[in-house]
């Protein structure tokens, strides 16, 4: 079966949708390790959330409340918030944070981070 594509032509259509990969849950049940589901999230700063966490497992049906924060920068950003003061994070974490994320190859060299970038703190 063909479909109209947005440029006018034809594109072949099916009727059944493609399967989307797996995704393991970032954050699992403490109690019965079923995947948690974020239900809401309240912005408390710019680098701060409180977030609610429910069970997927609803025999086990345990609630959860925690924090979301980010502590350190893995890139610059283009257009940096002056009020936001930010570290980076080391090379080592760096490193491993983008080659989870598919972004560093085997020959790819992170830059030295300066000390000045190392001893930024956060500022509210």
């Amino acid at each position: 079966m063909l479909g109209p594509s947005r440029f006018g032509g034809l594109l072949p259509v099916s009727a059944t949708p493609k399967a989307r990969p797996q995704v393991q849950a970032k954050r699992r049940c403490p109690d019965c390790g079923a995947a948690l589901i974020k239900r809401s999230s309240n912005s408390e700063h710019a680098l701060m959330s409180k977030t609610l966490l429910v069970c997927k497992n609803a025999v086990c049906g345990a609630t959860f409340t925690g924090i979301d924060e980010i502590t350190h920068r893995l890139s610059p950003p283009s257009r940096p918030n002056p009020e936001i003061q930010l570290p980076y994070a080391p090379s080592a974490i760096r490193r491993s944070v983008l080659k989870e994320l598919g972004l560093l190859t085997q020959d790819t060299q992170l830059p030295p981070l300066s000390l000045s970038q190392n001893k930024s703190e956060v500022r509210s």
